[in-house]
C-alpha cells in the first residue's frame, strides 16, 4: 500500500477549487481528514474568475421536467426546504443562491415512477412539444432509450443556446464530445445533476476476503496502470471454489463461490468490460470499427473471464438481493463472490454489509492501454431543451449557473457522502472515485442503439466461454451500418 501522504495529496487534488467537505451531522464514524490548502494554487483561471452574470429575469420561472427515481440514483434537481440531510441542503442552497443572484424561480416538475418506468416521460415531452407548448425550460430525459427525440425535432441543439459553456470542467466534456454529431449536441451531461456520478460503473470488492485469502488489494495495481483483464482473471481464479458442489451453477442452498458476481444483462457488465478494454465501436466519422485484432483479442479475454464453467465469474440474477435467482448484490453481500459489477450508487444498499468493501475501476485490456475507461449508466438522464421554449437567455444562464454551482458546492458534498459510506471511508476509495470521474464516458453506438442486438448476441457466446463472434459481427454489420446511415441523414451527412 502506498503511504498515506500520497493518498491524501491525491484526494486534495480531487477537491481542488472546491470548498471544504461538509460534515455528516450525527455520523460518528471515523472521518478522513484532508488538507486542501493546495487548492488555491491549483484552480483553473476560469474557475478562479467565475462569478454570477449580471442578469435579472424579473421572477421568471425556470421549470425542470425530471423523474423522481431511477434505481436509487440521485436525480433530484430541486429541494423545497432544508432538512438536515447534507445533500438535500446542498442542492437547496445552490438553487436558492441562483434564484437570488438571477431573480428567477426554480421549480422541478416530477414524473413519479415507483417502478422506475421512464416511458411516460417521453409521451409527456412529445405531447408538450408537438402541441406547441413551452411547459418546461429544460427536460432531463434518458435520451438513449428513445433517440428519435432528436430526429423527430423535439430537442434543441444546445450549441445554439447562449451562455452554455459546454467545454468547461463543470460539464462532462468527454461524454458531450462523444455525443456531438456534425457539430450539434442535443443532450448534455454536467455537474448540475448527480446521476452522472451515481451512475458510474465500477467493481466493488470485499477487503476482508482479500485479507483472508492473502490477496493484495488491487489499489496499487490501479495506480500503476496494471489493473487489467488478466489481473482480474487471476483474482477470480484464486477465489473460485466448488466447495463440494459438482458445477459452478447457482442453486439455492449451494455453497460454491465465484470470483466476480456479474450484472448479467448485456447492457450491464459485458458492455462495460468491452468499453473499459479500449474498444472503439465507431471511428470518429461514425464508421463501424470492430472487425479488427484488438476487438477479437478482447473477446478472447472476456470469454475466459465470463465462462460459466470456470467459477471465475457468475452470470448472476439482476434482481439485486433475490435469493431464488441468485441476485448479483446478494451473491456479493453473502461473501460468495470477491468482486461485484455495479454502479457507484450500489454503495447505498451495501451500507449494512458486515465486511468492508472497496472500489476500483473496470480493468484495462493490458498495461499498454493509455488509461482506464469508466462507463456511465446507459439510461443517463441528460439535460435537454425543448424546441418550443425560446427563452434561451434564461435557459442558458440558469443552466450554466446550476451546473457550475453544482460542481463547486454540491459535488464535494456528494463525494463526502459517498466516502463516508461503510467501506468507503478511506483515502484509497476517494482516489478511486476520482479515477472513475475522470475517465467516465459512453459508447455512442450503444447510446444511439445501433449495436445493442449485436452486443446481446456476443454476450450469449461469451457466457459459454466462446469468443467466436466474427459471424455475429458479419451478420449484424449491414443492419448497424444502415441504422447509422439513416440517423446521420438527419444531420445532412
Amino acid at each position: 500500500m502506498k503511504e498515506s501522504k500520497r493518498a491524501a495529496a491525491l484526494l486534495a487534488a480531487l477537491l481542488m477549487t472546491l470548498p471544504h467537505l461538509a460534515s455528516c451531522g450525527e455520523d460518528t464514524a471515523e472521518e478522513t481528514t484532508v488538507d486542501t490548502a493546495v487548492s488555491d494554487t491549483q484552480t483553473t483561471e476560469t474557475e478562479s474568475q467565475w462569478q454570477y452574470p449580471e442578469a435579472d429575469f424579473e421572477g421568471a420561472s425556470y421549470r425542470i421536467y425530471n423523474q423522481d427515481n431511477f434505481y436509487n440514483m440521485y436525480l433530484t434537481m430541486n429541494t423545497e426546504e432544508l432538512n438536515g440531510d447534507i445533500l438535500n441542503d446542498a442542492v437547496y442552497n445552490r438553487n436558492r443562491g441562483v434564484e437570488e443572484a438571477l431573480n428567477c424561480v426554480i421549480t422541478e416538475l416530477l414524473h413519479v415512477a415507483p417502478d422506475c418506468n421512464y416511458t411516460p416521460m417521453f409521451t409527456t415531452a412529445r405531447s408538450s412539444v408537438l402541441g406547441g407548448s413551452d411547459d418546461y425550460e429544460v427536460m432531463y430525459l434518458p435520451v438513449s432509450e428513445q433517440i428519435s427525440l432528436v430526429t423527430d425535432g423535439i430537442l434543441q441543439d444546445l450549441y445554439e443556446v447562449p451562455h452554455l459553456q459546454l467545454n468547461e470542467t463543470w460539464w462532462d466534456n468527454q461524454v458531450n464530445t462523444t455525443n456531438t454529431l456534425n457539430g450539434k449536441l442535443y443532450f448534455a451531461s454536467g455537474s448540475a445533476n448527480l446521476m452522472a456520478f451515481d451512475g458510474m460503473w465500477c467493481l466493488f470488492f470485499n477487503e476482508n476476503l482479500m485479507e483472508e485469502y492473502q490477496l493484495e488489494k488491487p489499489y496499487d495495481l490501479v495506480r500503476e496502470g496494471k489493473w487489467t483483464l488478466d489481473a482480474l482473471i487471476e483474482y477470480g481464479s484464486a477465489f473460485a471454489n466448488l466447495n463440494g458442489e459438482t458445477t459452478y451453477a447457482y442453486t439455492v442452498g449451494s455453497t460454491n463461490q465465484w470470483g466476480v458476481a456479474l450484472h448479467s444483462a448485456y447492457s450491464g457488465a459485458p458492455a462495460k468490460f468491452i468499453h473499459s478494454a479500449g474498444v472503439e465501436t465507431l471511428t470518429e466519422d461514425f464508421q463501424l470499427n470492430i472487425e479488427n485484432d484488438h476487438f477479437y483479442s478482447v473477446m478472447d479475454k472476456l470469454a475466459i473471464l465470463m465462462n460459466q464453467d470456470s467459477g471465475i465469474s457468475l452470470k448472476a440474477g439482476t434482481d439485486d438481493f433475490n435469493v431464488e435467482k441468485g441476485g448479483y448484490i446478494y451473491i456479493f453481500n453473502s461473501r460468495r463472490s470477491l468482486f461485484l459489477t455495479a454502479e457507484i450508487k450500489t454503495a447505498q444498499v451495501l451500507r449494512e454489509m458486515e465486511d468492508t468493501f472497496g472500489i476500483v475501476p473496470f480493468p484495462k485490456y493490458d498495461e499498454a492501454q493509455d488509461d482506464y475507461r469508466t462507463s456511465l449508466v446507459v439510461q443517463l438522464f441528460y439535460l435537454t431543451v425543448p424546441v418550443t421554449n425560446t427563452r434561451h437567455d434564461l435557459i442558458g444562464t440558469v443552466s450554466e449557473c446550476l451546473t457550475y454551482k453544482g460542481y463547486a458546492d454540491v459535488v464535494p458534498v456528494y463525494y463526502d457522502s459517498v466516502v463516508k459510506h461503510k467501506g468507503l471511508r478511506n483515502e484509497d476509495s476517494a482516489e478511486m472515485l476520482e479515477i472513475l470521474r475522470r475517465t467516465r464516458g459512453v459508447d455512442p453506438a450503444f447510446i444511439y442503439g445501433w449495436n445493442r442486438d449485436l452486443l446481446s448476441a456476443i454476450t450469449d457466446k461469451l457466457y459459454t466461454g466462446s469468443s467466436q463472434v466474427a459471424s455475429d459481427v458479419a451478420s449484424q454489420k449491414p443492419v448497424i451500418e444502415s441504422k447509422i446511415e439513416e440517423f446521420m441523414a438527419f444531420f445532412g451527412e
